[in-house]
């Protein structure tokens, strides 16, 4: 994908006025909530192949918050340089984590440290893609996680964070939590 595919792609699936900066896109949601996208991961073969057709699997990876705009675009760009760095080692797919990503995204004043890779929540099921020449390219979401839902999902994996997240109605949008 193009930027300007990129660029078409994610206006007609964020329901906001995406500024568009050299690596990633942000948005306000509205009520405290911001969104950001990388723009050209895209780029980045972290080793994946659809099961079903063979094709390439990519992704742009999405961020929502109650943070600000720098934060979540700063996130971002670490998680996409730990990824790229490690030249398909860590796969960019759900249940993927990154230790200490807030540290290397130089975030302060939070209380998440970690990162975790999940299948987009926001529409509802489907996960946003888009197929051209022999790729596939999704939407991977990120989330950011404590040292103890870390540590919960070390020991449980991340589909029990997931859901011992949801039973104990924790917001994974407030990164003081």
């Amino acid at each position: 994908m193009d930027r300007a595919q990129i660029t078409h792609w994610f206006d007609q699936l964020i329901p906001a006025e995406l500024e568009f900066r050299a690596d990633s896109a942000v948005a306000d949601l509205g009520e405290g909530q911001r969104v950001a996208l990388t723009v050209g991961f895209s780029d980045v073969d972290t080793g994946l192949v659809a099961v079903d057709g063979g094709e390439e699997v990519r992704s742009e990876l999405i961020l929502v918050a109650r943070a600000e705009e720098q934060q979540l675009a700063d996130t971002l760009a670490a998680a996409a340089t730990m990824l790229s760095d490690v030249n398909g080692i860590l796969p960019a797919q759900p249940g993927t984590m990154l230790p200490n990503l807030a540290g290397k995204a130089g975030l302060q004043d939070v209380s998440v440290m970690h990162g975790l890779f999940v299948p987009p929540y926001l529409w509802g099921g489907e996960t946003p893609r888009f197929t051209e020449g022999g790729r596939l390219t999704v939407l991977l979401q990120l989330v950011m996680l404590t040292d103890a839902e870390y540590a919960y999902a070390v020991e449980e994996g991340p589909g029990g964070l997931q859901q011992a997240l949801g039973e104990a109605g924790i917001d994974l949008l407030d990164w003081r939590r």
